[in-house]
C-alpha cells in the first residue's frame, strides 16, 4: 500500500476549510451589522422620543395661561444638555438623530437659525428621516409667512414687490421640496401638510379649505390656526390689489379672528402673540382706519374696542411678557413702536411712541449687545425726530446724529444687511438735508463729507437691491445736488451717474411714482443748466422737465411743491429763452401760475410766495433790460419775498438774494433818474442781526456788500470823487473776499469785471489813469469767455472796457455785435450805457 497520501483527498479539505472560514467571516459580519443596525435604532428610537418629549412640554407651556416661560425654557435647556452629552457617548450613530433631537428643542426656545444649523447638521450625519424634512420645512415655512408680512405692511409700491419676489424666490421650492421628503413623516394632519403644499403652490382658497378641516379636527394645534390666519391677510392682500374692498374686509376680519383664537388657545405660545403684531403692521397698510385716509388710529371710536396700533401693541407686551429675556422679542417690539411713529398722525398718544420704542431698543441691547436691532431701532427714532425737526423748522441736534451714526457704526459686518443700508443712508441722507439748511458747504467742508458718505450709502442699496425705484431716486438726486454744488469736482461724471439712476428709476413699469418724475424733470434741468455753462442751449430739456412734472401732478395734483417745482422749471426756461433773445413773456405767466396754485395748496408755507417773487423779479429785471420801468414789478417781489418768514439758514440766504437782486434793480432805475438809491439799498438787510449776518454764505454776503458799494460810489461820484472812490474799493475788497471762497464763480468775476470797468469810467472823468482798472476787467472778461464761448453778458462786459479805452475799437464792435446777435434783449441796456453809440438792435 502507498503510503503517499491522496492529493486529491488533501484538496477537497482545504478547500472546506476555506469555506467555513469565509461563512464564519460573513457570519460575523452579518452579526456585526446587525448589531449596528441595532445600535442605529436603538439611537433613533431614543432621541426621536427625546424630541418628541421636549415637543410636547413645549406645547404644554404654550398652552398654558399667560405667564413668564423662562423656567420651563431651563428645563428644557437641561434636557437638551442631556442629549449633548448622550450624542457624546454615543459617537458617530448618535449624531444624527441627536441633533434633530437638538433642533427640536432650539425650535420649541424660538431660536429658529440654531435649529435650522442643528436639522443641516442630522441631514449631513446620514439622518434622512422624514422628520428631519418635516421640520425644516415648518421652519422655511414660517420664514416664508413672515416675509410676506412685511413685504405688505412695507409702504413702498416696489418694495412690497421685491419683498415678495424674494420670499417666493428663497422659499417655494425649497418648502415643496421638503414636503416631498418628509412623505411618510407622522404629524398631526395630513391635511395640514396638504395645506402647506397648496400654499406655497399659491393655491390660497384650497389651503384656508384644508385648513378649515384641521381646525375642527384639532383645535388645539395652534399652528394650524396662525397659518390659517397668514393665508387669509394673503388673500387679503390679493383681493386689494384687484380693488376687491368687501373681500378685502371680510378677510381681515377672519384673519383677526383667526389670530384672536390662536392666542386664546395658547397664550403662552409667544410666535402667536408676535403674529398678531405682524397682522396689523400689514392691516394698517392695506386698510385705511381713518375717516380722512390719512392717519390711523392709535385707539377706536369705541373706548371698548382697541384700534390696530394698540391691539398690536398689546400682543408684542404679551410676546415679551412670555419670554423677558428673548432679545428678538424685545427688538420686534421696538421695530413696531418705530412702524407706528412713521405713520402721520395727529393724536397725542402717539407722542409717547418714539420713547417707548427707545426703551425696547435699549432693552434689546440689554439682553443682547451685540443686537443689530437694537441699535438699528434706536437710531432710526433718532434719525424720525431729527426728520420731524426739519420738517417743523426747528433747530437740529447735530449730535444726536453723531451719535445715531456712531450706533450704526457699532453693527458687526455680518449684521450689515439691506435694512441696515437703507437706514444708514437714510440718516446720512438727512444729515446732508440739515447741513444745507444751516448753510451752504463746499468741498471738503462736514457737509460735502456727509454728502459724499450718503451717495456711497446709497450705491452700497441700489447693490443690493436695484429693483425699487425709490432708491435710484434718492441716489439720482444726491448726485444731482452734488453736481449742482459750484465748487464740485467732476460736474459731467456726476451728472452721468444721476442719468443712470434716473434710467433705473424708469425701470419701474409706466405707472411712475411722482418722485421718479420729479428726479427725471431735475436732471433734464440739471444738463440744460449744464449746456448753458459751456455757451450751449438745449431748451428741449425744460420743456420735457416740465411735461415730466405734469405726469407727477397727474396722479398727485394737490402737491404743492410739485406745483413750485413746475413754476421753477418753467422760469428757467424763461430764462434761457430771454438769453437768447426770445420773448419770456408767456413761461413766465405759467410760471406765475404754477407758483399760485402751490400756494393755495400750502398757504402756511413759503414756497408759493417765494415762486411768486422769484417770477416778479425776472419780469422787474426782463423789464430793465428793455429800457423800461422796473419798479412795479419790483415791488411785488419784494412785497411777496417780505411775507415769507424762512427758519432755515438756506431759506433765509433765498430771501436775501431775491431781495437783493430787486433792490438793486430799483438802485438802478433811481441812480438813471438821478436819485440817491440808499433807502432802497438798505431794504435787504432790515431785520438781519448780527447772527444773521454773521450766518450768511460768504459769497453770498460779500457779492451782497460788493455790489452794494458799486452803486454807492456810482451815485457819490456825481458829488464826492473822494467818497466814490472809497466806496470802489470796498466793493472791490468784497468781490475778492467772495473770490476767495470761490475763486471760479462766474457771477462774482462778471459783477467784478463791471464794477472795473465802472469804476475806470469814473476814474476816467476825473481825470485820472482808468488803464489799471480796464486791464483787470478785460482779464477777467477774457477768462470768462474762454470758459463758456460766446456768453453775450461777457462779451458786452469785454466791448464795454474795450469801447471805454477805444470808443473806435473793432474788437468792441466785434464782441456788441456778436453778443446783440446772441441776444437782442441786451440791446436797450448796451445803449444805455453808450447812447452815442447807438447800435440797432438785430
Amino acid at each position: 500500500m502507498n503510503d503517499v497520501p491522496s492529493r486529491a483527498t488533501t484538496g477537497r479539505s482545504r478547500s472546506g476549510a476555506l469555506a467555513l472560514q469565509v461563512l464564519l467571516i460573513i457570519a460575523a459580519t452579518a452579526c456585526a451589522a446587525d448589531r449596528q443596525s441595532q445600535r442605529d435604532a436603538v439611537w433613533v428610537a431614543h432621541f426621536t422620543s427625546a424630541a418628541e418629549r421636549i415637543e410636547a412640554r413645549a406645547r404644554a407651556v404654550g398652552m398654558a395661561r399667560l405667564h413668564d416661560v423662562r423656567s420651563e425654557q431651563a428645563e428644557l435647556r437641561g434636557w437638551m444638555e442631556t442629549v449633548s452629552k448622550e450624542m457624546a457617548l454615543g459617537g458617530a450613530e448618535a449624531q444624527g438623530p441627536g441633533h434633530y433631537a437638538l433642533a427640536c428643542g432650539e425650535r420649541a426656545l424660538g431660536r429658529e437659525t440654531e435649529a435650522l444649523a442643528q436639522l443641516e447638521a442630522a441631514w449631513n450625519a446620514g439622518f434622512r428621516d422624514p422628520r428631519v424634512a418635516w421640520v425644516r420645512a415648518q421652519i422655511l415655512s414660517e420664514r416664508y409667512r413672515v416675509l410676506r408680512m412685511e413685504a405688505i405692511a412695507a409702504p413702498d409700491k416696489h418694495e412690497r414687490q421685491a419683498r415678495e419676489e424674494d420670499a417666493e424666490s428663497r422659499y417655494r421650492e425649497p418648502v415643496l421640496t421638503l414636503l416631498r421628503q418628509a412623505a411618510g413623516a407622522e404629524f398631526p394632519s395630513t391635511d395640514y401638510g396638504a395645506a402647506l403644499v397648496a400654499l406655497h403652490e399659491d393655491r390660497l382658497d384650497a389651503a384656508l379649505a384644508l385648513l378649515e378641516a384641521v381646525n375642527s379636527k384639532h383645535p388645539w394645534f395652534v399652528e394650524a390656526r396662525l397659518m390659517r390666519a397668514d393665508v387669509l391677510l394673503l388673500r387679503a392682500a390679493w383681493h386689494w390689489r384687484q380693488q376687491r374692498r368687501k373681500e378685502t374686509g371680510e378677510d381681515m376680519t377672519a384673519a383677526f379672528q383667526a389670530f384672536t383664537d390662536a392666542r386664546a388657545t395658547a397664550e403662552s405660545f409667544a410666535p402667536a402673540h408676535l403674529a398678531m403684531g405682524r397682522y396689523q403692521a400689514a392691516g394698517m397698510r392695506l386698510v385705511r382706519t381713518h375717516s380722512d385716509g390719512t392717519v390711523f388710529m392709535l385707539s377706536s371710536e369705541d373706548d371698548d374696542k382697541p384700534g390696530p396700533a394698540q391691539t398690536g401693541l398689546a400682543a408684542m407686551d404679551a410676546a415679551t411678557q412670555v419670554d423677558p429675556g428673548n432679545a428678538g422679542f424685545a427688538c420686534e417690539k421696538a421695530r413696531f413702536l418705530t412702524m407706528l411713529a412713521e405713520r402721520p398722525n395727529s393724536y397725542g398718544a402717539l407722542l409717547s411712541l418714539r420713547s417707548r420704542a427707545v426703551e425696547a431698543a435699549q432693552h434689546t441691547l440689554a439682553l443682547d449687545p451685540a443686537s443689530a436691532c437694537g441699535r438699528m431701532e434706536q437710531t432710526r427714532v433718532m434719525v424720525q425726530e431729527t426728520e420731524k425737526v426739519l420738517k417743523e423748522n426747528s433747530s437740529v441736534d447735530f449730535y444726536k446724529l453723531q451719535k445715531a451714526l456712531d450706533l450704526l457704526e457699532a453693527v458687526p459686518p455680518s449684521g450689515r444687511d439691506l435694512a441696515y443700508h437703507l437706514l444708514r443712508a437714510r440718516l446720512l441722507h438727512l444729515w446732508t438735508e440739515a447741513d444745507l439748511q444751516a448753510g451752504s458747504w463746499r468741498v471738503g467742508s462736514k457737509g460735502w463729507q456727509h454728502q459724499e458718505q450718503a451717495i456711497e450709502a446709497y450705491r452700497s442699496v441700489v447693490a443690493l437691491e436695484a429693483r425699487v425705484p425709490a432708491y435710484w431716486v434718492r441716489l439720482g438726486e444726491l448726485l444731482l445736488a452734488r453736481a449742482s454744488n459750484p465748487t464740485a469736482k467732476d460736474v459731467d461724471e456726476d451728472l452721468k451717474q444721476a442719468g443712470t439712476a434716473v434710467s433705473n428709476a424708469l425701470k419701474g413699469g409706466s405707472t411712475k411714482a411722482p418722485e421718479v418724475w420729479l428726479l427725471w424733470a431735475h436732471h433734464d434741468v440739471a444738463q440744460a443748466l449744464r449746456k448753458r455753462a459751456q455757451g450751449e442751449t438745449a431748451p428741449w430739456r425744460f420743456e420735457q422737465a416740465a411735461q415730466n412734472i405734469r405726469n407727477a401732478l397727474l396722479n398727485d395734483a394737490h402737491n404743492p411743491t410739485l406745483h413750485h417745482e413746475l413754476g421753477l422749471v418753467l422760469l428757467e426756461h424763461a430764462r434761457e429763452l430771454w438769453e437768447h433773445g426770445g420773448d419770456p413773456t408767456a413761461l413766465l405767466d405759467q410760471a406765475e401760475a404754477a407758483q399760485v396754485q402751490a400756494a393755495k395748496r400750502a398757504p402756511s408755507q413759503d414756497l408759493g410766495k417765494v415762486g411768486q417773487a422769484a417770477v416778479h423779479a425776472a419780469r422787474a429785471e426782463y423789464a430793465w433790460w428793455r429800457g423800461a420801468d422796473p419798479t412795479e414789478e419790483a415791488e411785488r417781489a419784494d412785497a411777496f419775498y417780505s411775507q415769507a418768514r424762512p427758519f432755515f439758514r438756506t431759506q433765509k440766504n433765498q430771501q436775501f438774494v431775491g431781495r437783493m437782486k430787486v433792490s438793486h434793480l430799483l438802485a438802478h432805475q433811481l441812480l438813471e433818474q438821478g436819485q440817491d438809491p440808499e433807502p432802497v439799498l438798505k431794504r435787504p438787510w432790515e431785520g438781519l442781526d448780527i447772527m444773521g449776518w454773521i450766518g450768511q454764505d460768504p459769497v453770498l454776503r460779500h457779492r451782497a456788500t460788493g455790489a452794494m458799494s458799486g452803486l454807492r460810489a456810482r451815485h457819490s461820484a456825481r458829488t464826492d470823487p473822494e467818497k466814490a472812490e472809497k466806496e470802489f474799493l470796498s466793493a472791490e475788497k468784497s468781490y475778492e473776499e467772495a473770490l476767495q471762497v470761490e475763486p471760479l464763480n462766474r457771477e462774482s468775476r462778471l459783477e467784478e469785471g463791471r464794477l472795473f470797468r465802472e469804476w475806470a469810467v469814473v476814474r476816467k472823468a476825473a481825470k485820472q489813469d482808468p488803464e489799471p482798472l480796464l486791464s483787470k476787467g478785460l482779464t477777467l472778461a477774457d477768462a470768462l469767455l474762454k470758459e463758456r464761448p460766446n456768453w453775450p453778458e461777457a462779451l458786452l462786459l469785454r466791448a464795454a472796457i474795450l469801447r471805454t479805452k477805444d470808443p473806435a475799437s473793432p474788437q468792441a464792435r466785434e464782441d456788441r455785435d456778436a453778443a446783440l446777435k446772441a441776444n437782442a434783449n441786451l440791446a436797450p441796456g448796451w445803449r444805455r450805457q453808450f447812447p452815442e453809440d447807438g447800435p440797432k438792435a438785430p
